[in-house]
């Protein structure tokens, strides 16, 4: 599909944007392997600012301005798609995406990859910095086909890789709508430490080129992918775009509830999804027919029901360890849910 730029970019930028003027939504072109954009807002005051920086092998952008000047003009931006896949890193703070037709909110941690043809935009709330990593489907795909020079057999194992899996098989279909959206694990209490880490190595291979850097970026790349796709570091859902956004809160909210064996506070997933206590217990109602309380106490009866039978801890052990300072309590709501109480579990199931 060939698209006809409404104004005349320099010669040498990386990116290009087509049909600005278009109130349905511009397409952005790069004409390199990869390029980062790390954007950060001090906060939504006079006094504050607003940064882009841009790197790429061929061009090198900065700008800065006062949030009174163009800001707004950013947050109002027309929605886009573009020509490669683009990774969302959330390294501070909070914003809100609106995919297609559905507005999202991506907090600190959070990570979001966006394939070719769906059409979103980015808005800052408030103060936060955010890390755009765009990649274009010729380094993908010799990223895919690297495995066939590799050194070592754990780096022929490139399309097990859940990133790698959702980028192929984008490259074989054309008009496929989704992406995929990365939640941290409630335990990985390092996600941000980490993401930084990477996203300074990688600007800095970038800014500071020499021998080999190449071979360095790639390698950061992949490094990045397996990070996110480790299980015990972060959630993964493969949004389409028939998904409803309630869906994938829905689906964050019990992602956290599974980490924390349904034994987190209403406050904490607060904190961890920036929505309100009651938003939230009206996404679960509406998904499960429950209160937020019982919907996490299933989670924790569920686990106590694989521990009474998969290890040999007393009952008294498991209650405790489930958060259960009361015994009498948690005999009374196992046998509400379960029909017998846990020693009568035990003994029906026991699988040891």
């Amino acid at each position: 599909m060939k698209h006809n730029p409404t104004h005349s970019p320099k010669k040498d930028n990386t990116l290009k944007v087509y049909h600005t003027q278009s109130t349905l939504s511009s397409f952005y072109d790069m004409s390199a392997p990869i390029q980062f954009t790390l954007s950060y807002c001090s906060g939504l005051s006079e006094k504050d600012f607003f940064n882009i920086m841009t790197i790429s092998p061929l061009d090198h952008f900065l700008y800065s301005t006062p949030i009174v000047e163009d800001f707004y003009k950013f947050n109002a931006r027309t929605p886009h798609q573009h020509s490669f896949f683009e990774l969302l890193l959330v390294l501070e703070g909070n914003i809100t995406q609106k995919i297609e037709d559905k507005e999202y909110l991506y907090p600190a941690g959070s990570c979001c990859l966006i394939n070719q043809n769906v059409v979103h935009v980015e808005r800052f709330t408030g103060k936060a910095k955010i890390l755009f990593l765009g990649m274009s489907a010729d380094m993908i795909k010799e990223l895919l086909e690297s495995h066939k020079t590799a050194y070592f057999p754990k780096e022929e194992r490139t399309i097990e890789n859940s990133i790698f899996q959702f980028m192929a098989e984008n490259l074989q279909s054309e008009k496929g709508k989704n992406y995929l959206d990365f939640f941290p694990v409630f335990q990985n209490q390092s996600h941000l430490e980490n993401l930084h880490q990477l996203s300074d190595q990688l600007l800095h291979a970038m800014l500071i080129p020499k021998l080999g850097s190449t071979f360095a970026i790639k390698s950061l790349v992949c490094e990045l992918f397996q990070y996110l796709d480790t299980k015990e570091f972060y959630h993964i859902n493969n949004v389409t775009f028939n998904s409803s956004s309630d869906l994938l809160l829905f689906s964050r909210i019990s992602h956290l509830m599974e980490d924390t064996n349904g034994r987190m506070s209403r406050r904490t997933l607060e904190k961890a999804l920036c929505y309100s206590g009651n938003y939230i217990n009206t996404i679960v109602k509406k998904y499960t027919g429950m209160c937020l309380y019982d919907y996490g106490l299933s989670f924790t009866l569920k686990t106590a029901a694989s521990l009474l039978t998969e290890t040999d801890l007393s009952i008294s052990s498991i209650a405790l360890q489930l958060g259960f300072t009361n015994r009498t309590h948690f005999y009374k709501v196992f046998k509400t849910n379960y029909g017998v109480s846990p020693g009568e579990y035990r003994k029906l199931n026991n699988t040891k």
